[in-house]
């Protein structure tokens, strides 16, 4: 058996919304997820009606990121879930001081880190993931030598449909949401740091849910019912596919 690469994962996304019937979906995605939906809206621009992309990395994994994992990957397949192993997980999580600002949550975490995860599946999605190619977009409007055949030159080489990105102050991914905003086109973006965090759906759900609830809302969704006392919001969304990692 040959893990998939992230490619390939991005591939596969077709066919669940072929499976289910659906012509579009809203994404979203964190981390790794984040980057998978990023693929796939990329080569499959009608699909994606919106992203909402949380602390994701556009970029390739440097060497320091490649030799901590790969490390962690040996230490998975040989020994298991090691205490090493485990310290990377939460500060690639939740970056530094999880503990004394989140004690309950992060043994959570813990606790589903070494009681609730295949050893041997998380060093094999590792690997995958620490080969990853740069998602290729950018801000800028190719040339004709750069642009590829068919493609139209007043078509910019980044992600084309609304996407809010969106980073945690304490993540430890804060300067790659940073790089991806550069990557995106400014009129269709925005880019948000939601303060006091780092993973922010477990952190701050109600901060995130407020963001969630407007990016949609400027999509067309959720228009207020006026009949009712009370301001009731009906998502007619076809899919929102959320890939934790």
């Amino acid at each position: 058996y040959v893990y998939p690469s992230i490619d390939d994962l991005a591939n596969q996304l077709d066919h669940v919304l072929r499976y289910f019937g659906l012509q579009s979906i809203v994404g979203l995605g964190v981390g790794a997820g984040g980057n998978i939906l990023a693929r796939f809206a990329y080569r499959q621009p009608t699909k994606v009606e919106a992203l909402c992309l949380i602390n994701v990395v556009s970029t390739p994994a440097g060497w320091i990121e490649y030799g901590y994992q790969k490390l962690n990957s040996r230490y998975l397949k040989s020994k298991g879930m090691t205490q090493g192993v485990m310290d990377y997980l939460m500060w690639h999580h939740f970056g530094k001081g999880t503990e004394e600002r989140n004690h309950d949550l992060a043994r959570v975490y813990r606790e589903y880190f070494e009681h609730s995860v295949h050893p041997g599946n998380l060093a094999a999605f590792i690997d995958s993931y620490v080969r990853r190619t740069d998602l290729g977009i950018s801000r800028s409007t190719p040339t004709s030598e750069s642009c590829p055949a068919g493609r139209r030159l007043s078509m910019s080489t980044t992600l084309q449909m609304p996407i809010i990105n969106v980073c945690g102050a304490l993540s430890p991914h804060q300067e790659d949401t940073v790089t991806l905003n550069s990557r995106l086109d400014p009129t269709k973006s925005s880019w948000m740091k939601i303060s006091d965090c780092s993973m922010v759906l477990e952190e701050v759900p109600q901060k995130m849910c407020e963001a969630l609830r407007l990016f949609l809302q400027g999509l067309g969704y959720g228009k207020p019912n006026q009949s009712s006392c009370t301001t009731i919001y009906r998502y007619n969304i076809l899919l929102i596919t959320i890939l934790l990692t």
